[in-house]
């Protein structure tokens, strides 16, 4: 029977040969992947054992200088995860492992040696060392391989010209989100070379990637001595993750009852009342919720490095008077969302959110590491006490939350990473309890620019009423009341359900559906600007609508939004306007939006702002300014608009014209 070296041999001669020499014909660093599917078949079928018995990954290196291929390189390919990062330790030393990684963090592209050139000054032959890995000294010939030259080590000299060197990274890797158990991670050191280190390999900072290697335990070094061990994995291959929402924990059977679960006609009243099923009530605020679990259709291809990528994230504000459940349903969606980061904003900081450039202990040098925005990619991050956000963290989300990236130019370090996040932050009013007949903007701390940039805002207010408070009281008294455990989904099979549904369902919305949400935007602008006191909504509001309908529809595993889903969208987002005291004619008030009439008033104010300067020259006194406000409240009351805000902006654009 062949050897499995002979069997690799074989096979890469069979199916990679040509690929190889063409490539080596390039003379540039690449590589060649051998897809572990293909060879474990051919394995099987020659002699009956797998890739693993085989132990086919000791062969690689030799094929290398077998098939003598240079600078290209030869990696396996779609490896089965085998191993958790977070059960390595040294009983696993100089094993081959295959996990699924977090980029945490990475230095920049760096050259090392790889054969050491040594010549002989007694007979000027060349002597060449093959360097292991980075972490390795050179070791100097103790005598010349010339056998008519009896040159020792002393007669050697390294010829940096002739030698070969290589690219190599260091990465800090730690476990995904989606697979830490109990909130905690471990982190580990990892070694790329050659060509995963070069340039051509696109890695980011906060990349999900499955990585196959050498697990090892190796003296740590720091500062040039050494101090301890340290476990290092010497990357075999490293590549993205394809599919972000991908579960191996998903088996068939869950597959089945998933697919069941969707045909039932209540599966959506389901999944509602399975989000915090303890807090009573807020109905609608659970369908936007849950509509943001499922969100839009994220694109089959990487469209993250293209210029034409529509966000598909949905993103939801809740503004509620303390103790009423806000917090409850945003740890509801911690403990339901398949991969999740819950911070507070009373003790976050902007680059907490985005991205931090710090020292490296290890290495010495800057690098970026990644922020809650680019750690929770692809999932969902929970941000509570987000009025206690600075004006500047929060307006750090603009990016990720419109773009799904987040960019960072600092330490001479430019960098643009993946944020794929829907944002669902929880915020206070400013004098702690919401008055629905004040204007929503006095009472919030947060943004224009950033605010506009949420899907749906929902306002949770205490009201007195005692038929609610009754039913309340009972649910709160007497759990059992609302918690039927016949009525709510297992959190285990909620986020499995939710994880293969994005991974699986890509609806496309209806003829019908089209129209609806066509009609409506165009009549909703029409009908604002009939109106004095109109502000219309926004193309931003139109997306969000596609995207609440789209999702509505993966709720179903249904493969066409209908325009029964328009509707219950229209309907939710509606419902959300209605709490800041906003209608479909008003709400582009939410993107700065001003009516006719608050125009025409600040236009007024300008002028009279300036005349008084004119007068009295700049700046102008207290009393000015005091006076010039009082006239602003009359002129307000007079075309029947709120005068918050109106006499400041018009002031601000005066000043900045002098």
């Amino acid at each position: 029977m062949a050897s499995g070296k002979a069997l690799l041999k074989t096979y890469i001669k069979k199916t990679h040969k040509a690929e190889i020499d063409k490539l080596k014909s390039q003379n540039k660093q690449c590589k060649v992947s051998i897809d572990y599917e293909n060879l474990n078949q051919f394995l099987i079928e020659k002699t009956g054992k797998d890739f693993w018995k085989h132990q086919m990954y000791q062969y690689i290196d030799q094929m290398d200088e077998i098939f003598n291929t240079g600078n290209v390189t030869l990696k396996f390919m779609n490896v089965p995860e085998r191993d958790n990062l977070h059960d390595l330790d040294a009983t696993n030393n100089n094993k081959w492992i295959s996990t699924k990684a977090m980029i945490k963090n990475m230095t920049d592209v760096r050259v090392d040696l790889k054969q050491a050139s040594y010549i002989c000054r007694e007979c000027g032959a060349q002597n060449m060392i093959n360097i292991a890995d980075p972490n390795q000294s050179e070791t100097v010939p103790s005598y010349c391989r010339n056998p008519d030259c009896a040159g020792t080590s002393k007669s050697m000299f390294l010829d940096k010209d002739t030698s070969i060197y290589r690219n190599y990274r260091l990465l800090k890797l730690e476990e995904p989100l989606e697979l830490r158990s109990g909130g905690t991670t471990r982190e580990f050191k990892a070694i790329v070379l050659d060509y995963l280190a070069s340039p051509f390999t696109n890695m980011k900072v906060g990349d999900v990637v499955n990585i196959t290697g050498i697990f090892k335990i190796e003296p740590r070094k720091v500062k040039g001595r050494r101090d301890g061990y340290e476990f290092i994995i010497h990357v075999h291959n490293i590549t993205p993750v394809d599919d972000v929402f991908e579960d191996s924990r998903i088996s068939e059977e869950d597959v089945a009852e998933i697919i069941n679960l969707s045909k039932r006609e209540d599966i959506f009243d389901l999944l509602c009342n399975s989000l915090a099923p303890e807090v009573y009530g807020y109905d609608i605020i659970k369908k936007g919720l849950i509509l943001q679990l499922f969100e839009g259709n994220r694109p089959l291809n990487d469209s993250f490095k293209s210029g034409m990528m529509d966000r598909w994230t949905i993103h939801v504000m809740l503004i509620g008077d303390p103790g009423i459940g806000k917090s409850q349903l945003i740890q509801s969606v911690h403990k339901r969302s398949p991969k999740n980061i819950t911070i507070s904003g009373t003790n976050t900081s902007q680059a907490g959110l985005t991205v931090s450039t710090v020292k490296d202990e290890l290495t010495g040098t800057w690098t970026m590491e990644a922020g809650a925005t680019v750690l929770a990619d692809t999932g969902v991050l929970c941000i509570d006490e987000y009025d206690k956000l600075s004006a500047s963290a929060q307006k750090s989300l603009n990016e990720p939350m419109e773009q799904s990236t987040v960019s960072s130019a600092k330490a001479g370090l430019v960098q643009v990473m993946s944020a794929r996040t829907s944002i669902l932050a929880g915020a206070n009013p400013k004098y702690s309890k919401f008055d629905p007949y004040k204007l929503y903007r006095e009472q919030l701390d947060i943004p224009e620019s950033n605010l506009s940039r949420f899907d749906l805002i929902f306002v949770l207010t205490d009201d007195v009423d005692e038929e609610k408070d009754t039913l309340l009281a009972d649910a709160l008294l007497n759990k059992d009341y609302i918690v039927d455990e016949s009525e709510i989904m297992d959190i285990d099979l909620f986020k499995k359900y939710i994880t293969w549904i994005k991974a699986n369902c890509f609806p496309v919305l209806s003829k019908d559906a089209k129209i609806l949400l066509r009609e409506f935007y165009v009549d909703t602008r029409k009908t604002a600007m009939e109106t004095s006191d109109g502000k219309p909504i926004t193309p931003r509001d139109l997306k969000a609508l596609e995207r609440l309908t789209i999702a509505r529809a993966k709720c179903e595993y249904r493969q066409e939004a209908t325009i029964t889903d328009a509707i219950e969208a229209i309907d939710i987002y509606k419902e959300a306007l209605s709490g800041l005291g906003l209608t479909l004619a008003t709400a582009g008030e939410l993107h700065g939006i001003h009516s006719e009439n608050e125009l025409g008033a600040i236009s007024e104010m300008e002028n009279m702002i300036r005349n008084k300067i004119a007068i009295e020259g700049n700046p102008l006194s207290s009393e000015s300014l005091r006076h010039l406000e009082m006239e602003c409240g009359v002129l307000c009351h007079e075309k029947g608009i709120n005068h918050e805000g109106i006499f400041d902006i018009a002031y601000s654009n005066v000043k900045k014209t002098l």
